[in-house]
């Protein structure tokens, strides 16, 4: 996948989901409780936004090693851009 297409694809995400890979890309590798508890999103929207980002192929996930009912998600993809970070906390502070 090239740069130019994660990028397009990252501007058709919604901010909730901008946000989850932002925190992603901050902390390496998160189980989807420890990415709620990071964003203080719901948790419903926590799976949605790493549904979405999985099928953007900007998210991998992986079987936790400590927990197999658990997964590990790790960002890829693009860096966010400094507009991308302001959205996604707007994003997030209006419950988008």
């Amino acid at each position: 996948m090239s740069e130019v297409a994660s990028e397009a694809e990252m501007a058709d995400l919604p901010p909730s989901a901008k946000l989850v890979h932002l925190v992603l890309q901050e902390n390496d590798r998160m189980t989807q409780s420890q990415v709620t508890d990071e964003t203080q999103l719901a948790g419903r929207t926590v799976r949605d936004a790493l549904g979405r980002l999985e099928s953007a192929g900007l998210v991998t996930e992986e079987i936790c090693l400590k927990d197999a009912r658990k997964r590990v998600y790790t960002a890829n993809g693009p860096e966010p851009t400094e507009a991308d970070t302001a959205e996604a906390a707007e994003g997030a502070a209006t419950g988008d």
